[in-house]
């Protein structure tokens, strides 16, 4: 069994947005920076990808505390155990399912849409809190089995954090360190 404290985690992925709402700012140089030597991705395509991948996710969990028809019983595979419990996606390793490639040349008003559209869904979680701990079924992910909701808000946040930091490998910047408390 993985203890999830679902307040915890969504606080955690709110910082998060704070950094991807920074990363936004970055001048166009650092922004649609791409170094094919860390990712063939470019800074805006990862903003971007994170961003969709995150609604998508946060819809899950909408669905599962809906009771929608396509919640099943299940659990994670191997691998979903594996980044769920490490908390650590490894680089290199996946592809991200095609429903959430960014497009090869992502505009700042894409950025900032998608970014709308997900903190959307992020501030509207918060509601659904109360609903995930203990909450029966979960949603199948391509690669990782049927996460629960409250696996789905924990893999939110360290998808979000695998790419910030590619993010900031591609930009040759430090991360910044998450606030304590």
């Amino acid at each position: 069994m993985l203890e999830i404290d679902v307040h915890e985690e969504y606080r955690r992925l709110g910082t998060l947005y704070e950094a991807f709402d920074a990363v936004l700012a970055w001048p166009d140089a650092q922004l649609f920076l791409r170094r094919e030597d860390v990712s063939a991705w470019s800074v805006a395509q990862h903003l971007y990808h994170i961003l969709l991948a995150n609604s998508r996710m946060l819809k899950a969990i909408e669905a599962i505390v809906a009771g929608h028809p396509s919640v099943q019983a299940g659990e994670p595979n191997r691998a979903g155990w594996y980044v769920l419990r490490r908390e650590d996606m490894m680089r290199g390793r996946g592809q991200a399912p095609a429903d959430v490639h960014p497009p090869a040349a992502p505009t700042r008003t894409d950025l900032a849409t998608t970014r709308d559209r997900s903190r959307h869904k992020y501030e509207a979680a918060a509601a659904l809190l109360p609903d995930l701990p203990g909450r029966p079924g979960g949603l199948p992910h391509p690669f990782l089995g049927t996460l629960s909701a409250a696996q789905w808000l924990r893999l939110a946040r360290i998808h979000s954090a695998h790419h910030l930091a590619i993010i900031h490998d591609v930009a040759r910047l430090p991360l910044p360190h998450e606030p304590a408390g």
